[in-house]
């Protein structure tokens, strides 16, 4: 054979390239596709890490620092040690303060940077006694506390005098001879807050009782946070009393060096704590720190241990006791965990209604990546037919699609996650690339499984008989997976925070350790995706019946656009799977992302307005009847009601059983009245109205079977109703709920009230009436639920989850518009081939558009109204199955919103965008070509 009658066949690569250049625009549009999935799939978990990063430490800071710090309380008795000099606060205190390090470094990461060094101070006992101050002040008395801080030198300036020196007297327990020579004795040495002495009218060097006033400090920093610890430090106490005046409460700073005694024994009380920073913790370390956290709180730590055993003993009457420096064992504790947990219950929750959000995008993603990949390899089937014309193999061919993928998708999908890098550089660690690159692959798997060499394309009859036995098969599966997934998620009820002992291997024992799952619940993510699968199963097979029924129904009617557009969509339907699948979770996700969105608001106003009770809340002092009548005097205020324990925990029988120790909240008769024109749920009437025995309410976890009993001192009682909670009250486990003047009519005694409930004349003005009743009440504290709600939804993950949902939302009606794109497109070769046959027999361009929307109308008005009811099924699930008080505050599971205010324009978009989107296609498709496409089916 000659040379020249030698033929080359191009290689793979050659081949995948010469389809590029040939036909760019497809995959330049998967190129695009594939970069912004790549760069969403990305960005996702870093706004969701960045959010939870925001969110602990817009908590915690809102905590005081002794319910935010690491605190333990030691007591013990102390004795300084003869002949001993205590010449600095390290000599005398180092040993302990290198023990606090030392607990610190013990602690894993991310605790260890999260907890600062370990300070301490000291509270010597003994020496509270009230002292008549010097003339001219406004104290009737003055408390002074002595106090050591070893670190006081670091935290103060000094204004006047001196600082103090080491006072050390004999006493039984420290002889004269066992005192060092030039030790000071006599009067104690200390220094005052500067405030303090000018209040009490004392400077630098005077004598004050049994004190010498050496000089006086300023704090440095008197926002540092470790003042919070010690009371009376950078201010001086005020306590009033109507028997004794006005108490002055003042801290009196003893030398740092200072062994905790000035010679006789004495009781003292030590507080340490680690300050906690929370800017420390990244947003995905919550579960990780509320485990550690758990586990330090559940030890003792030993701070400070004598090297010999002896001194272990510190019981007074024993012989070989050693008070100078007793051992220091303690458990730190820290209110922070309780917030720490409703982190993590809150991060379960957001996790899990993001990931079932996320899951709507990335449905339709895949839909749209399966459509792009058909309609390329549709472009591509001429060229893939004359290579298998011409000896390649099916896997050659298949080759050829996935290489053309791979060139196409992975450069794009690394190009997508730098880009996110531009818009979010907060990586969320090394799982972002798994998802990248599933997002780089899947161009190739598509593109290499779609691929097809026949010459022609068969006709494709919806027909629901025909159907194969996989098809049956599959479905089956996916309607049982979803019956049972639903099943699971009704069956356990709602989830938490769940907290699992960590068993130690080496011991086989249980470790302090606790793990705290916060991650996403798999169940409920899954949930949706079966459902909608199940869903799109459903309106396949109820598809046929409607278009079957319009075909007759047009069959016998004039004009030829309606009955040829249902007979195509019978005979040859450019529908299928994937395009209802993306329709469904397209408006599925639209829904359900704003019927949360107003799920969750509703339920936080709910909760705040449970919380505070009324327009205004007043807690603080104890109210008598006549302080709360002189609130109706203020300006603005049209009614008001209290709320009071009673005295004593009272027992209710019943015929069922006894609760005993049960508090009773006692009511006034006008709090409907304070409730009214409120989202409060209103008390039973019969609670006011009732003319039997005294009617109560059971409160919290009691529920008695009985509707009759008798309570402890009041006698019968008749139970009208249940509450959960006693909005505006911070109720406790059980209680009962009982009017006032029922109560008094009973024979029950009232006390004095403890929180008040205020209405507003006018709601909108209830910031300036809360101002003006904080002025008239000063020690009340005023809240109001705008206040609280404005609070709420600053918090970073309340507009993070908002600005997701609009993303989700954005995103999905996009990929849905393309995705019926995509299907119009890949028909319309078949599509334009007929229109050139129908206009030469008098069709016309409107009737062709009208053809073309007949392809997918019915499909996607089926679908869409799938989608719809999907998206409000979910919500439903997933307020059975997961926890949403920690993203409303409140403490009941919020119900089901539906604002219709923001649904309808939501629903109308993506409906009108998808509409849009056939219209185009439609108009496109009765602007084709009569004479090229004549043309080419001669050539044919």
């Amino acid at each position: 054979m000659s040379r020249h009658a030698q033929t080359r066949l191009p290689s793979r690569a050659g081949l995948a390239l010469r389809g590029l250049v040939a036909d760019p625009w497809p995959s330049l549009l998967l190129v695009l596709l594939v970069a912004l999935v790549a760069c969403a799939t990305t960005l996702w978990p870093r706004y969701i890490l960045d959010m939870n990063g925001r969110q602990l430490p817009y908590q915690v800071s809102a905590l005081s620092a002794q319910q935010r710090d690491l605190s333990a309380v030691w007591a013990a008795s102390i004795v300084p040690a003869p002949d001993q000099t205590y010449s600095s606060a390290e000599e005398t205190w180092g040993s302990l303060l290198d023990g606090l390090e030392q607990t610190r470094q013990a602690q894993p990461e991310p605790l260890r940077s999260m907890m600062q060094p370990g300070q301490f101070f000291i509270n010597l006992g003994g020496d509270e006694v009230s002292r008549r101050p010097p003339e001219g002040t406004e104290f009737a008395q003055v408390a002074i506390e002595n106090r050591i801080d070893p670190l006081l030198p670091e935290h103060v300036d000094l204004v006047s005098g001196e600082w103090p020196e080491i006072v050390l007297n004999p006493s039984p327990q420290l002889p004269a001879e066992a005192i060092p020579e030039g030790t000071a004795s006599g009067p104690v040495q200390v220094l005052l807050l500067d405030q303090a002495a000018r209040e009490l009218n004392l400077e630098a060097g005077a004598e004050f009782a049994d004190y010498l006033i050496t000089g006086t400090f300023t704090p440095k920093d008197p926002e540092d946070p470790r003042w919070e610890h010690m009371p009376n430090s950078i201010s001086v106490g005020r306590l009033y009393s109507g028997d004794l005046g006005l108490t002055g409460l003042v801290t009196a700073y003893l030398p740092p060096a200072s062994p905790g005694s000035t010679g006789p024994i004495t009781t003292n009380s030590m507080q340490l704590f680690y300050p906690l920073d929370a800017e420390t913790v990244r947003g995905n370390e919550v579960d990780t720190v509320t485990a550690q956290l758990i586990a330090l709180s559940s030890t003792q730590q030993d701070l400070r241990l004598p090297e010999d055993p002896a001194d272990f003993d510190t019981q007074i009457n024993s012989p070989g006791i050693n008070l100078s420096q007793p051992p220091v064992r303690t458990t730190f504790s820290t209110e922070v965990l309780s917030t720490f947990e409703a982190l993590s219950q809150q991060q379960r929750a957001t996790a899990s209604i993001l990931a079932v959000v996320a899951a709507g995008p990335t449905g339709v993603a895949l839909a749209v990546f399966a459509l792009a990949a058909r309609l390329i390899t549709s472009r591509r089937q001429p060229t893939l037919a004359l290579a298998a014309a011409r000896g390649a193999s099916r896997a050659q061919t298949r080759g050829v699609m996935a290489l053309e993928g791979l060139l196409v998708g992975v450069p794009a999908a690394v190009v997508g996650h730098y880009a996110a890098g531009l818009i979010n550089p907060g990586a969320s660690g090394w799982g972002e690339w798994v998802w990248v690159a599933l997002v780089g692959l899947a161009p190739a798997v598509l593109l290499a499984t779609t691929t097809s060499t026949a010459g022609r394309s068969s006709r494709r009859d919806l027909r629901s008989r025909a159907v194969s036995r996989l098809r049956v098969l599959v479905e089956v599966i996916v309607l049982a997976l979803a019956g049972v997934a639903v099943w699971r998620l009704f069956d356990r009820g709602l989830t938490g925070v769940t907290q699992t002992p960590v068993e130690e291997q080496s011991s086989g024992t249980a470790s302090p350790a606790v793990a705290v799952d916060t991650g996403v619940d798999l169940l409920m993510a899954a949930t949706p995706i079966l459902l909608a699968l199940a869903a799109c199963v459903i309106t396949l097979r109820l598809y046929p019946a409607p278009v079957h029924a319009l075909m007759a129904f047009f069959r016998g009617r004039r004009g030829l656009t309606s009955f040829l557009g249902a007979a195509r969509a019978v005979r040859d339907p450019a529908g299928g799977v994937i395009p209802a699948l993306a329709v469904i979770l397209g408006v599925s996700v639209a829904v359900l992302s704003t019927v949360l969105a107003s799920t969750i608001s509703t339920g936080t106003e709910l909760g705040v307005w449970r919380s505070t009770g009324a327009d205004v809340r007043l807690s603080g002092p104890q109210w008598s009847d006549d302080e709360v009548a002189a609130l109706l005097e203020v300006e603005g205020v049209a009614a008001v009601a209290s709320a009071r324990p009673a005295a004593n925990n009272l027992d209710l029988t019943t015929e069922d059983a006894v609760s005993r120790g049960l508090n009773v909240y006692i009511v006034d008769s006008n709090l409907p009245q304070v409730w009214a024109d409120t989202p409060l749920a209103p008390l039973p009437d019969a609670l006011f109205t009732s003319s039997g025995a005294t009617p109560v309410l059971t409160g919290g976890g009691l529920e008695p079977g009985s509707e009759t009993g008798t309570l402890e001192q009041l006698g019968p009682v008749e139970v009208v109703g249940h509450v959960d909670t006693l909005p505006g009250v911070r109720t406790r486990g059980e209680f009962l709920v009982v009017d006032r003047t029922r109560w008094e009519a009973a024979g029950g005694s009232t006390p004095r009230g403890d929180v008040v409930l205020v209405r507003a004349d006018d709601p909108e003005q209830t910031d300036a009436l809360a101002t003006a009743l904080q002025g008239a009440v000063p020690n009340a504290l005023a809240e109001t639920p705008r206040d609280k709600l404005e609070v709420f939804q600053e918090a970073p993950v309340t507009g993070t989850m908002l600005s997701l949902f609009i993303a989700a939302v954005i995103a999905t009606t996009v990929l849905t518009v393309l995705a019926v794109l995509f299907v119009q497109l890949m028909g319309a070769a078949a599509r334009t081939s007929l229109f050139a046959v129908l206009r030469t027999v008098g069709l016309s361009q409107r009737q062709a558009r009208g053809l073309t929307t007949w392809e997918l109308g019915p499909l996607v008005a089926m679908a869409c109204a799938v989608g719809a009811a999907l998206g409000l099924i979910v919500p439903w699930l997933l307020l059975r199955a997961i926890d949403l008080t920690g993203l409303t505050g409140g403490t009941e599971q919020p119900t089901l919103a539906v604002n219709w205010v923001v649904l309808g324009p939501v629903a109308l978009g993506i409906l009108t965008a998808v509409a849009l989107a056939i219209a185009v296609s439609a108009t496109m498709s009765g602007r084709a070509d009569l004479t090229t496409q004549l043309r080419r089916g001669e050539e044919r």
